[in-house]
């Protein structure tokens, strides 16, 4: 199998070095944005195919689940994992009912925790890219 590559979008710079070292370690490519337009910019200009893209939900410029929409349409066969540090409805302001299940891990997270949710989405289908797909 080749080299699986991630994108990590997070603003928050000291969350994105952890989890870039996290993810190199075990082989993974990774890119890295800090906002929307960075992270629309990074997936086009990448020759290779990016297999998951880790966003957090709360980003300059927008929401994660609009970067969702929009990489999506570019490319559906795309992973997506949410991540957020808040909570209930909070959190609920930024999603959509047409999100038929949706990967998410709470913020703060353990090395290990980013690792199994990674390993797990990439090894499984994923209903947000397959609803992508058939619309």
């Amino acid at each position: 199998m080749s080299r699986r590559t991630i994108l990590i979008v997070d603003d928050e710079s000291a969350q994105c070095d952890l989890m870039r070292r996290i993810l190199s370690r075990e082989a993974y490519g990774v890119l890295e944005a800090s906002d929307i337009a960075e992270a629309l910019a990074v997936e086009e200009s990448h020759l290779g195919e990016i297999d998951l893209v880790l966003i957090d939900l709360i980003l300059p410029g927008g929401s994660g689940y609009e970067l969702s929409t929009a990489l999506l349409a570019r490319e559906p066969h795309l992973k997506v994992l949410f991540m957020s540090g808040q909570a209930g409805a909070e959190l609920r302001k930024f999603l959509d009912e047409r999100v038929p299940e949706m990967h998410f891990l709470p913020k703060p997270f353990q090395p290990a925790e980013l690792l199994e949710r990674v390993k797990a989405i990439l090894e499984s289908s994923d209903p947000l890219a397959d609803a992508a797909a058939k619309s």
